[in-house]
């Protein structure tokens, strides 16, 4: 029986190897659409603080020399980010860049610039609510409570601007992110989608759950 089980494991093992770059082509999976009532959030910043972490919004001085990024990728992408149009949030140790995380608001895009993402999970914004997505932490600052407590605080920040909601989602295989979002920051499940990505192009492929 242990035998059996190692070879189980073996052969587990070498199929992901094999899927591992098809993956990165292709999957499929479930996102939760999420929505969370602004005013019901509690502000973090503190107890970023005692771990000495400070919440920064996202501007090109962030991305000059005044900011290093721990994640060099991080950088590049907020660049693209910010020419779009979008706003972000940071957390930061001292010069240090360790996580960011961004929103897009439809009502006040220059130009009309719009986020593919609200095309395929249908989402329509109304008046007052921002998008949210793409929320990352380096991997070695992770734990301790620091990346349900910067998506809490990025939260309270738009709040302060007079956002009154935000959406989001998460893909339903991400055991982490389902419980920051859902269990500690109690956002609430609006509907699940089906999702099939090929390169960087996702769309949603047959029903939605509807969860409201």
């Amino acid at each position: 029986m242990s035998y059996r089980k190692l070879r189980n494991v073996q052969i587990q093992n070498a199929i992901r190897r094999l899927l591992g770059p098809l993956r990165a082509v292709a999957f499929m999976n479930r996102a939760v659409v999420c929505i969370k009532n602004l005013e019901e959030v509690q502000d973090c910043v503190d107890y970023l603080k005692q771990l000495e972490i400070d919440l920064l919004e996202i501007t090109p001085t962030v991305l000059s020399q005044k900011y290093r990024f721990a994640c060099e990728d991080r950088r590049i992408t907020a660049l693209g980010y910010l020419g779009r149009g979008f706003g972000g949030h940071a957390i930061a140790k001292g010069d240090l860049v360790i996580g960011d995380t961004w929103y897009f608001d439809p009502y006040k895009a220059p130009g009309g610039i719009g986020h593919k993402d609200l095309e395929w999970l249908k989402i329509k914004l109304p008046k007052g609510s921002v998008y949210t997505f793409d929320i990352f932490v380096a991997p070695g600052e992770r734990g301790n409570g620091v990346s349900s407590a910067f998506q809490n605080s990025a939260m309270h920040s738009l709040r302060s601007k007079g956002y009154t909601a935000a959406f989001g989602y998460v893909f339903a295989d991400n055991i982490p992110a389902m419980w920051n979002t859902f269990k500690v920051n109690k956002w609430k499940k609006v509907k699940k989608v089906t999702v099939c990505r090929i390169f960087s192009h996702m769309f949603a492929v047959g029903k939605t759950e509807e969860m409201r």
